[in-house]
C-alpha cells in the first residue's frame, strides 16, 4: 500500500484535497469515483513533497514578484485566462523557485481555487498585503489594474530598500577595514617594534609605551576576549529577540546620529505608500492599517500604527492618532488631515510617500558626503598615532647617538 495526494471535486462543485492509501493510482481513482468525486489529479505523496521542496533553494526577491505582477497584469488585460497566463510566466521566468510556486498556484486554480487563495498558501513569498490586494482586485473585477498598481508598489519599495542598503554599505565596509587595520597594528606591527625597542636600553615615550601595553594586554588575553565577544553577541541576539528587547533596540536605531533620521524617513515613506495603495484598492482602513503594521519592519513604528488602528475603532481620525506619535512628522499629520477633509486620502498618502522618498535620496547623498571625510580623518588619525608611536623612539635614539 502506498500513500497518494489527490485533488477532486464533489457533487456540489467544491474542491476536495487530501491523502489516501491505495495499491495504485488507478486504484485510488476508482475509490474516489465510488464516493461520487470527480478526480482532477493523483500523485504519490513523496513525489508531491519532493516537488514542493525542489524550488525552495533560491530566494524570491521583491523585484521578481514585481516582474510577475507586471507581466500577469498585461496578459490579463489582453484577455488571456489566469491559468494560461501563470503557466506562460512560469515557463519564462528565470527564478526557478518562483516558477515552481506559480505552477503550484496554477494547479490550485485548476482545482477551483482563486488566485488570491493560491498565493495565500505561500506566505513566505507572498505577504498579507500582496494577498489582500489580489483579493480586492478579484472582488472588484479589476484584477489587471490592481496587479499593475501592485507591481508599481513593489518596484518603489524595492528601489527604496536598495537606496538604504547602498547608503549603509560604504560605512560598513570602511568600519570593517578600520577594524582589521587596528587588529593588524595591535597584534602584528606593535609586537615587532616592541622586540626591536627592547634591545635598546632606553626609556620609551608615553605614547609608545601606551600602545605597547595595550598590544601586550590584547595578545595575552586573546582567548578571554573571544569568549567575551562570543558570549556578548549571543546574549545580545537573545535579548533582541524578546519583545521588550526588540522594542528597545528599534527605538535606539531611530535615535542613531545621521542614520536615525534616514530610517525614520524611509519608514514614513513605506507607511504612506503601503496604506495609500491598500486604500486605493478598496481595503478597509482598519484592515489596511493592520497590514501596514505587519510590514513596517520596526516595532516602534508598528506600535504607533497599532495605536492609530485602535483610535480609528474608537472613533478617532488617522491624523489625530498620528499626531500623538513622535515617529510621524507634523507635515505628514497635516497632509493626512487635508486628505481626510477632502476625501482623497489615498492620493495625499501617495504624495507624502513621494516626498519622503525624495527626502531619503537627499539624506543618503548628505550622509555619504559627511561620512566620507569623517572616515578619512579617522583613518588618518590612526595612522598618525601609530607613526608617532614608532618614530618617536627612533628620533630619541638618533638624538642620543649624536
Amino acid at each position: 500500500m502506498s500513500e497518494f495526494a489527490y485533488i477532486a471535486k464533489d457533487v456540489k462543485g467544491r474542491t476536495v484535497q487530501g491523502t489516501r492509501t491505495a495499491e495504485t493510482e488507478m486504484g485510488l481513482v476508482s475509490i474516489l469515483r465510488k464516493e461520487n468525486l470527480v478526480v482532477i489529479s493523483v500523485a504519490p505523496r513523496a513525489a508531491t513533497q519532493k516537488a514542493r521542496r525542489s524550488h525552495g533553494g533560491k530566494k524570491v526577491k521583491t523585484k521578481d514578484k514585481a516582474v510577475v505582477c507586471r507581466q500577469l497584469s498585461a496578459m490579463l488585460d489582453a484577455g488571456l485566462p489566469v491559468l494560461e497566463s501563470l503557466d506562460g510566466i512560469a515557463d519564462q521566468i528565470d527564478n526557478q523557485t518562483l516558477a515552481g510556486i506559480l505552477k503550484e498556484v496554477a494547479v490550485d486554480i485548476e482545482a477551483g481555487s482563486t488566485l488570491s487563495q493560491g498565493v495565500a498558501k505561500h506566505g513566505k513569498v507572498f505577504s498579507t498585503l500582496f494577498v489582500s490586494m489580489v483579493r480586492s482586485g478579484e472582488e472588484s473585477g479589476s484584477l489587471p489594474s490592481v496587479l499593475a498598481r501592485l507591481a508599481s508598489y513593489l518596484e518603489a519599495r524595492d528601489a527604496l530598500t536598495r537606496k538604504i542598503i547602498s547608503a549603509s554599505t560604504y560605512p560598513v565596509f570602511i568600519a570593517v577595514f578600520f577594524l582589521f587595520a587596528v587588529i593588524g597594528i595591535m597584534f602584528f606591527l606593535i609586537p615587532k617594534f616592541e622586540v626591536i625597542f627592547a634591545d635598546f636600553d632606553m626609556t620609551l615615550p608615553p605614547l609608545t609605551t601606551a600602545l605597547i601595553t595595550i598590544s601586550r594586554f590584547l595578545g595575552q588575553n586573546i582567548v578571554w576576549e573571544l569568549v567575551i565577544l562570543g558570549l556578548g553577541t549571543f546574549l545580545f541576539l537573545k535579548w533582541k529577540k524578546t519583545p521588550a528587547g526588540r522594542l528597545k533596540f528599534d527605538g535606539l536605531i531611530l535615535k542613531l546620529p545621521m542614520f536615525g533620521k534616514l530610517i525614520q524617513k524611509a519608514s514614513v515613506a513605506r507607511f504612506s505608500r503601503t496604506l495609500g495603495t491598500l486604500m486605493e484598492n478598496g481595503v478597509a482602513v482598519v484592515n489596511a492599517l493592520e497590514i501596514v503594521s505587519e510590514t513596517s519592519g520596526n516595532t516602534v513604528v508598528q506600535s504607533a500604527i497599532d495605536r492609530v488602528s485602535e483610535g480609528i475603532i474608537n472613533g478617532a481620525t488617522i491624523s489625530e492618532k498620528l499626531a500623538e506619535s513622535p515617529v510621524f512628522p507634523k507635515m505628514v499629520v497635516s497632509m493626512v488631515s487635508a486628505g481626510e477633509r477632502s476625501g482623497n486620502l489615498p492620493d495625499m498618502l501617495e504624495r507624502v510617500s513621494n516626498f519622503y522618498t525624495d527626502e531619503v535620496d537627499t539624506a543618503i547623498s548628505g550622509l555619504t558626503a559627511m561620512i566620507e571625510p569623517a572616515l578619512i580623518v579617522g583613518l588618518g588619525g590612526i595612522v598618525t598615532v601609530v607613526v608617532l608611536a614608532i618614530y618617536l623612539p627612533i628620533f630619541q635614539m638618533a638624538t642620543g647617538i649624536q
